[in-house]
């Protein structure tokens, strides 16, 4: 049996665009009450605009910045559910990969994740309660060709939320992975190498929407405080591999 969301404060990380925004669109149709995070405020303005300031409130920053993460724990201290989605991605052949920008993935998609989600289950874990939604991604079960490190920080990513489900099962507090397939967002904008656009190109199956992902968001987070969705994976249809 689900729950009601009526009442319900939850945060939503990575919320100014992408699956993020379409989850606190969703969320706040569902009855919750959402603070937003992300790097850019006008967007988040426009979500405040959109769903209501009733609905809504914000607090801009970046993830990798330890005292933004500190403002926004204390911001948060009490949210009965935290969705985990902030990230970013570059795809390239592994030997074509920069330095640069796989550091950069395993800081934002492993460290500052872990860094934030670590500081709200602390509080949720001292008030036995609340809900832990971490956004991984089907790389995190599978390698493929042009995402390899991609896939490396989304295996670590969701390590973490199984530890963190067997760590806080016993303190009233449950964790659920979501782990999408190919998504249509602007997350790849920064994936220019030519074998990845013309993979892209050529890709025979049509991803998923954000607005699709949102709604297993939803799901997880109306589920019974006795039925521990631990994960859910959301495929495109014809994606399947052999």
């Amino acid at each position: 049996m689900s729950q009601s969301l009526a009442g319900k404060e939850v945060m939503v990380t990575g919320a100014s665009a992408g699956i993020g925004k379409a989850s606190v669109i969703a969320l706040t149709a569902a009855g919750a009450q959402v603070l937003a995070t992300g790097r850019r405020q006008a967007e988040l303005d426009a979500l405040v605009r959109h769903c209501g300031a009733g609905q809504v409130r914000t607090l801009s920053g970046d993830l990798n910045d330890a005292g933004f993460v500190d403002e926004l724990a204390a911001a948060a201290s009490d949210v009965d559910i935290m969705v985990n989605n902030a990230g970013i991605l570059t795809y390239a052949p592994l030997m074509d990969m920069e330095f640069d920008d796989v550091e950069a993935m395993f800081r934002t998609n492993v460290l500052a994740s872990y860094r934030i989600t670590h500081a709200i289950a602390k509080a949720m874990a001292a008030r036995r309660r609340g809900h832990i939604i971490v956004m991984t991604s089907i790389a995190a079960r599978e390698v493929y060709r042009l995402g390899v490190i991609y896939c490396a920080t989304k295996h670590a990513l969701s390590a973490i939320a199984r530890g963190l489900r067997i760590e806080l099962q016993g303190q009233g507090v449950r964790v659920s992975e979501i782990a999408p397939g190919m998504v249509d967002t602007d997350i790849r904008a920064t994936s220019t190498h030519p074998a990845v656009v013309e993979a892209v190109k050529n890709r025979k199956f049509t991803a998923l929407t954000a607005e699709e992902i949102a709604e297993a968001v939803v799901y997880a987070a109306q589920s019974d405080d006795n039925c521990c969705t631990d994960l859910i994976e959301l495929r495109p249809r014809s994606s399947a591999q052999n």
